[in-house]
């Protein structure tokens, strides 16, 4: 049982993996090339993210959350407890969140695709700067205890909006606290196997310190949140 568990576990990240794009045929607006390259992922602030460098080829990944029409559109429901449709879609379970993906022709991102979005070339302690700013972010002090629309707030340097609040998102990644301790340098994927998936951003229900771009937390796979979204990203061929 537990190989087969491995087997099926192998075929979707694959699956997940496989979803490219060339940058030269490639275009769309509603996704932002983010180009091959090192940084540091993490920050010493807490014990599950040691700072190591992580070399990542280039990919696409999308400008805004997932929100609840596109989310319909492709799924054919919407699982969201703030009903509106451009807020982003919420109480999504990582399983639909990456078969959306798929339907879309993209996949979800790896924890340190995210990470390296979010931050945009930033080592602040905010992709923005070192102190909280409503201007970029919904979380607890301003989000009315509600999700908001998609792209309200301020993009980071790299034109990507709501990588701080509205909502968490899923990634690629199972989550392991020693991970970051044993991963490999170029294009890690994350732990074979896990109980949670990870979720990265913090969201609309989150204090301040949430929403620092190297923050990592997880979830059940299975479960449904009103404070956990995602959005997708394409490989570059």
């Amino acid at each position: 049982m537990k190989t087969a568990s491995r087997f099926l576990m192998a075929v979707s990240v694959w699956l997940c993996l496989a979803a490219t794009a060339s940058a030269e045929e490639f275009s769309d607006p509603s996704m932002v090339l983010i180009p091959e390259g090192e940084f540091v992922m993490g920050s010493g602030k807490a014990e599950d993210e040691p700072p190591h460098a992580v070399h990542l080829s280039a990919f696409y990944i999308d400008r805004h959350e997932v929100t609840q029409m596109q989310f319909e559109a492709v799924m054919d429901d919407n699982p969201s407890n703030f009903e509106s449709p451009n807020h982003p879609v919420e109480q999504v379970t990582w399983y639909e969140a990456r078969d959306y993906c798929l339907q879309v022709g993209k996949r979800l991102p790896t924890e340190a695709e995210w990470e390296k979005a979010a931050r945009a070339g930033m080592t602040t302690v905010y992709y923005w700067g070192d102190a909280i700013d409503g201007d970029h972010a919904w979380y607890w002090d301003n989000s009315g205890k509600t999700t908001h629309p998609v792209g309200q707030k301020k993009p980071n340097p790299y034109g990507l909006y709501d990588m701080a609040g509205n909502v968490w998102e899923w990634v690629l990644d199972n989550y392991s606290d020693t991970y970051y301790t044993e991963s490999p340098k170029r294009d890690p994927q994350g732990p074979f196997d896990g109980k949670y998936r990870s979720i990265r951003g913090g969201s609309w229900r989150d204090l301040e310190q949430t929403l620092r771009a190297t923050r990592r937390n997880y979830e059940l796979a299975a479960g449904r949140f009103d404070h956990i979204g995602f959005r997708c990203v394409r490989e570059v061929e």
